[in-house]
């Protein structure tokens, strides 16, 4: 979405420029392109001074279509999946740009995970592990359900930036990408109605609280499929 936002803003540069050498052979004002430019600046400015650089990413998902939206969903419900069942907390969450905002979220939103708890708990190749595949959920989930993602270039890019942390060969990066894609891929199948039940659960806009509740009623029923990491 930051890709599309900077390309709205080249594209309306353009349109002033080119209204601008337009305007006399149109007998049109001067001031009209002067305006319209001191215009786009002052809400530049609004942008980048009280929505942190997010208004045109608030503004693309507002008419956004209804199929974006479930693709958000269905993207960050593989997120948030992969996380309980790998142990990993959930904080929070949030489905748009606007709502990370209103929350206090940086970027345009999605699952915050707790790694503050986790640093004495288990092994770092462990912990790395995991966040591989829960990274690579959300594009497992989309590709799943739509059978092609559109989304999850941040999340590749949380990967090659921590991978090039601990100082992994650029080589071996596209084949952890694929093994995290797979892992992911293989839980959602396994877990399929856990996922369609925090999808719905994030449709209705329902809390932390009530999806971990929900999961853990269905961990524990003995009337459905277990949830599994096998």
């Amino acid at each position: 979405m930051q890709q599309i936002a900077l390309n709205v803003i080249a594209i309306g540069i353009f349109v002033i420029s080119l209204f601008s050498m337009l305007a006399p052979i149109l007998h049109i004002s001067p001031l009209v392109p002067v305006v319209i430019t001191l215009f786009l600046m002052a809400i530049l400015g609004i942008d980048t001074g009280l929505l942190q650089n997010r208004g045109v990413s608030i503004f693309l998902e507002f008419i956004a279509s209804k199929e974006h939206r479930q693709r958000v969903i269905h993207h960050e419900a593989g997120h948030f999946l992969i996380a309980y069942l790998l142990d990993i907390p959930v904080l929070d969450y949030s489905l748009s740009t606007l709502e990370a905002w209103r929350k206090g979220q940086r970027g345009s939103g999605g699952v915050i995970l707790n790694l503050e708890q986790l640093k004495s708990k288990e092994a770092p190749v462990t912990i790395f592990e995991k966040l591989y595949t829960i990274w690579m959920a959300g594009i497992a989930a989309e590709q799943i359900v739509y059978q092609e993602a559109q989304g999850g270039q941040d999340d590749r890019e949380q990967l090659y930036a921590l991978l090039q942390k601990k100082g992994d060969n650029k080589n071996s990066y596209r084949l952890k990408e694929r093994t995290a894609l797979l892992q992911a891929k293989d839980l959602l199948k396994k877990n399929s109605l856990a996922y369609q039940t925090i999808v719905s659960l994030m449709e209705q806009g329902s809390t932390i609280e009530q999806c971990y509740q929900s999961l853990n009623l269905l961990k524990e029923s003995s009337n459905v499929p277990q949830l599994s990491l096998i």
